[in-house]
C-alpha cells in the first residue's frame, strides 16, 4: 500500500477499481469479514471505503444491512447518459470559448496517440485516450460545477462501457477517431455551438451502443 495514502484511501480504491472493472460482479454481495480478510484492514477503514462507494451508487445498502455491488440497468444507462450529453456538451462549448494554443496542441496529440492505438491493435489504450481528450476540455471550460458532476459519474459510466467492451470496439473501429477529429476541427474553428452539438450526437452513439450491448445481460 502506498503510504501516502490513508488505509481507507487505499481500499476505497481497490474496491472501486474491482467494482468498474467488474471483478466484484453487479449484484454480487460484499461481507465485511471476507474484505477485512483480503485487504487486510480493520473494519473502520473498510466501513469509511464501503460509505464512499455508497455515496457515488457502486454499492447498495439493503435494509438488513448487506452491501451487495450495485446492478446495472438499460434504464440507469439512459439516465447516465442523458446527463452525461448535456453536461459534456456544455464543457465542451465553453472550452471552445475559452481554447488556448497549447489545449489545442494537447488534443492534436491526443488523437495521434489514438490512431497510434488503433494501428497496433491496442484498443483499450485507444478508448483510454479518448477518454483523456474529453478531459482536456474540463479545465478551460471554467465551469467546475459541470466538471464536479461529470466526475461523480465517471465510474459509473466506465462500469457500463465495460460491459459493452467488444461491441464497443466495433464501434469505434467503424468510426476510427472520426468524431474525436470533427470535435477538434469544430473547436479550431471557435464555432461553439457546433461543437456542443457534436459532442451530445457524439454521447448520443455510446449510448446506442452500450443499450446494444446490456440487451443481451439484463
Amino acid at each position: 500500500m502506498d503510504k501516502r495514502r490513508s488505509t481507507s484511501d487505499f481500499v476505497y480504491d481497490e474496491m472501486k477499481n474491482k467494482i468498474v472493472q467488474l471483478e466484484y460482479e453487479p449484484n454480487e454481495r460484499l461481507v465485511e469479514d471476507v474484505l477485512a480478510s483480503a485487504f487486510e484492514v480493520s473494519r473502520t477503514p473498510l466501513r469509511q471505503a464501503i460509505a464512499r462507494l455508497e455515496i457515488e451508487k457502486l454499492v447498495i445498502r439493503k435494509r438488513n444491512g448487506r452491501i451487495y455491488v450495485a446492478s446495472l440497468s438499460i434504464e440507469e444507462a439512459i439516465e447516465i447518459y442523458k446527463v452525461r450529453e448535456v453536461l459534456e456538451g456544455l464543457v465542451a462549448k465553453e472550452a471552445t470559448l475559452n481554447m488556448t494554443p497549447d489545449i489545442l496542441a494537447k488534443l492534436e496529440d491526443t488523437l495521434s496517440l489514438i490512431d497510434r492505438a488503433y494501428e497496433e491493435d491496442r484498443n483499450a489504450d485507444a478508448i483510454k485516450y479518448g477518454f483523456e481528450f474529453h478531459h482536456l476540455l474540463y479545465k478551460p471550460s471554467n465551469n467546475p460545477t459541470a466538471v464536479h458532476f461529470l466526475n461523480q459519474i465517471k465510474n459509473r459510466i466506465e462500469r457500463y462501457r465495460q460491459i459493452g467492451e467488444s461491441k464497443q470496439f466495433r464501434y469505434l473501429h467503424h468510426l476510427p477517431n472520426k468524431e474525436h477529429y470533427e470535435l477538434f476541427n469544430l473547436i479550431k474553428e471557435g464555432d461553439e455551438n457546433k461543437v456542443e452539438a457534436e459532442m451530445r450526437v457524439h454521447i448520443r452513439r455510446s449510448l446506442e451502443t452500450t443499450i446494444d450491448s446490456l440487451k443481451d445481460l439484463v
